[in-house]
């Protein structure tokens, strides 16, 4: 007989995790989002990540993947499962995902009247915990893909309960070329919240010559 596991995470924290899931075949260990026993949620792509405070994720401290045996600890919820999930029952506001296991094993995800069952990603997630920056270190400006900069507005959103202005209610830390350390508002708007932020990697330079403004303002 097995040990039952439940944790309960918002959905806001989930839908903008899913911003930053992987969409890549080959990176199959990112194509979820990681419930890390460590007590947080996370997602990642490797250009981007968003991470949040779970103090329900601390249930699977004795949960890992069958290899390798140096993984973090957690499940790796797989996204079709999630989006499964929603598709199935609907974008509620105020609701939370359950995840859990049963006596038999059997990993499920419950979201409103829906009930989907899975199987975690038996695969090693990366520590995302040493990409986060502490703060930023230059005023050397970054390039960051307008793609992702458009999937940050998506996870701020998905934190108001998918509410439409607030897709600006995020701020980027330029970082130079180092990661980028992404905050969220508060509900008052006049601090960034405590329980969640995202990270950006800034675009690699290509190498090309500066922008010739003179050249190109010249009759």
């Amino acid at each position: 007989m097995t040990d039952t596991i439940t944790i309960s995470i918002s959905a806001g924290f989930i839908d903008a995790a899913m911003c930053a899931v992987s969409k890549e075949e080959t990176r199959y260990y990112l194509k979820g989002v990681f419930i890390d026993a460590r007590g947080f949620i996370a997602a990642t792509n490797g250009h981007m990540a968003f991470a949040a405070r779970c103090n329900d994720a601390y249930k699977l401290a004795g949960v890992s993947p069958t290899y390798p045996s140096d993984a973090l600890p957690g499940v790796i919820v797989p996204d079709t499962a999630i989006t499964q999930a929603i598709k199935a029952a609907g974008r509620s506001k105020g609701l939370t995902m359950e995840f859990s296991r049963d006596t038999l094993g059997q990993w499920w995800v419950t979201y409103g009247d829906a009930r989907v069952n899975f199987e975690p990603v038996d695969g090693p997630f990366p520590d995302w915990q040493r990409v986060i920056p502490c703060a930023p270190k230059t005023l050397k400006p970054g390039h960051y893909n307008p793609l992702y900069i458009g999937k940050l507005g998506d996870m701020a959103k998905a934190l108001r309960d998918g509410k439409k202005d607030a897709a600006s209610l995020f701020k980027l830390h330029q970082n130079g070329e180092n990661p980028a350390l992404v905050t969220f508002a508060s509900e008052d708007g006049l601090s960034h919240r405590t329980d969640c932020c995202g990270v950006l990697m800034p675009m690699r330079e290509t190498g090309e010559s500066a922008f010739d403004r003179d050249a190109f303002t010249a009759a």
